[in-house]
């Protein structure tokens, strides 16, 4: 691990310091580097680079003694500080901004059980639970040795629980054998089991914050531990009954909260758990929900 506040001196060896931020939390980012002349890259090209350009993850050269590494690590509450804002991840290696390109954007698709999905790999929840998952897998060689040559000698990953960036190092010369050349870029069930379950824990955090801006009253009533475990069964309990749309598992998590145990059980003819149950499309089930708490009245929606 490298600490935050120590990370341009520790870095200040390496020739060659690549970012893959990520516009989506950066607003402005584009335009950012255009004006400041700092060579960057998309990971998105053609009509879909230019449709989502201040959504893009960007490849972008940095100087580890420059302002933009500066305010990489800034972690205070100011507009141009990137640190709290879960920019992306840090890139150290021989390749140049190109050869990166064309290496990350064939990570950008990967097949699991469930099918194909667009894998947000510089994500700082799905990078540390994703890579900690292949520490002992050959897999881990496909994000390290591209086709083409060369190697990306480690990875480094913002952590902002331990302040720190976790190193993922390559760990080795670049191998005579890549097998994992031979097959398509795949999530082993483990895999993907470890980046769905950060993907709840991140939620529920989300949430929990949420609730705490919306409903300060109620939600600050239980203690936080409390309000975290009644968040997660409620968001655990709307998976059960086909709602995975957030914002959906939130308006669970709402009905919950302001319910004495599960809001279902204000329903005194039980419609509302006969909703919860029925084989329905996740938004009519929602609607019918919403309608049939109205009906019950105010102090219920």
């Amino acid at each position: 691990m490298i600490p935050r506040p120590g990370l341009a001196h520790d870095l200040s060896a390496y020739r060659t310091v690549v970012a893959l931020l990520d516009a989506a939390c950066l607003p402005g980012l584009p335009e950012r580097l255009e004006s400041r002349e700092i060579p960057a890259l998309s990971l998105f090209q053609g009509d879909l680079g230019a449709r989502l350009r201040d959504v893009a993850p960007y490849l972008v050269q940095m100087d580890t003694a420059g302002t933009l590494m500066r305010d990489f690590v800034n972690d205070a509450d100011l507009p141009w500080a990137m640190w709290k804002k879960r920019p992306g991840i840090l890139i150290l290696g021989d390749l140049d901004l190109a050869a990166l390109q064309k290496h990350f954007r064939r990570l950008l698709r990967v097949r699991a059980e469930d099918g194909t999905f667009f894998f947000r790999f510089w994500e700082q929840s799905s990078a540390l639970a994703y890579f900690d998952a292949i520490a002992t897998s050959e897999e881990r060689g496909r994000w390290f040795y591209p086709r083409e040559g060369g190697q990306i000698e480690a990875l480094l990953v913002p952590d902002a629980g331990t302040d720190t960036l976790r190193v993922f190092p390559a760990g080795a010369p670049r191998p005579a054998t890549r097998p994992w050349e031979s097959h398509p870029f795949r999530l082993a069930p483990p895999e993907l089991a470890a980046l769905r379950s950060t993907r709840v824990r991140v939620n529920v955090q989300q949430m929990v914050t949420l609730m705490l801006r919306t409903f300060p009253d109620r939600a600050t009533s239980l203690p936080q531990e409390q309000l975290e475990k009644r968040v997660r069964r409620s968001v655990s309990r709307a998976t059960e009954f086909g709602i995975r749309q957030r914002g959906n598992a939130f308006r669970i998590a709402a009905w919950d909260l302001h319910s004495e145990d599960v809001f279902e059980t204000v329903d005194p003819a039980g419609t509302l758990r006969r909703i919860l149950r029925a084989d329905l499309l996740e938004e009519d089930k929602m609607r019918q929900l919403v309608e049939r708490i109205a009906q019950l009245g105010p102090a219920n929606s």
